[in-house]
């Protein structure tokens, strides 16, 4: 088997950051148009693009559109405000440190009949030149997604360079082809290289789940967000896991 390209979504899955998402959003959006919002677009599973473009939307701004990317430089200039209040009002989600480090350390399964847990001592069968490599599929913009990673000290073991963030595309299934290609450039492969399941997107809505499926990677749903397991399941996962806290449990469903 080839290098796996694992992306975690980050809000609901990895973390809770407290809620200085709208926050931010709000005070942006004073900084433009000299008032508060008064209402906020779904967040979940969405794309930054979309929840701005959306969010303007229903405040009544005309040509809603021009503004997205002034919204974004904005949310980029105020990103590395929030940290403090996403160390305090926030955390990293049970066993999602120990998920990650797991992950940095596995070696993807071999042919049928090798161990599905790379990590734990699977010498016998599998390929020893293949990696995973871990990054994150999310609605945030890069700024905003490093702050809170950082602030709830999951940042290390990500491979940020090679995500796909909030203000790549308004549409979450074309994120999963930007991850694909930043990560091929990277690490020098053919863009195939990470085609199909040697993608794992792992998301806590049936939106990651979607996007996921569209792009024929493997999705595995993790119901610590807003959604419940059977939504999940409903919606196609392949796995679906009640939380990160079992690692053992969360390499199967993601390294199977």
């Amino acid at each position: 088997m080839g290098d796996l390209l694992v992306l975690w979504d980050v809000d609901g899955t990895l973390l809770n950051a407290g809620g200085v998402g709208t926050d931010l959003y709000n005070f942006v959006f004073l900084q433009l148009f000299g008032r508060s919002l008064e209402a906020y677009a779904p967040m979940a599973g969405r794309t930054d693009r979309a929840i701005i473009l959306e969010t303007l939307e229903l405040a009544g701004v005309p040509e809603p559109r021009r503004y997205v990317d002034p919204f974004i430089a904005g949310l980029t200039a105020q990103a590395p405000s929030v940290r403090e209040a996403v160390a305090i009002r926030g955390h990293a989600l049970p066993g999602a440190a120990a998920a990650l480090a797991a992950l940095a350390a596995a070696t993807p399964p071999g042919p049928p009949g090798a161990s599905a847990l790379g990590t734990l001592g699977a010498d016998a069968g599998s390929d020893k030149t293949a990696r995973v490599h871990q990054s994150v599929l999310t609605d945030n913009i890069r700024p905003v997604a490093e702050v809170k990673l950082s602030a709830v000290g999951l940042r290390d073991p990500l491979d940020l360079c090679i995500g796909a963030y909030g203000d790549d595309h308004e549409v979450r299934t074309e994120l999963v082809q930007v991850a694909r290609r930043r990560a091929a450039a990277v690490y020098g492969k053919a863009g195939e290289d990470f085609a199909g399941t040697s993608t794992i997107l792992v998301g806590d809505t049936p939106l990651d789940i979607e996007a996921a499926l569209a792009a024929g990677a493997r999705a595995v749903g993790v119901a610590t967000g807003p959604s419940q397991a059977a939504d999940l399941l409903a919606a196609g996962a392949h796995a679906v896991l009640p939380d990160l806290t079992d690692t053992r449990q969360v390499l199967r469903a993601l390294l199977r």
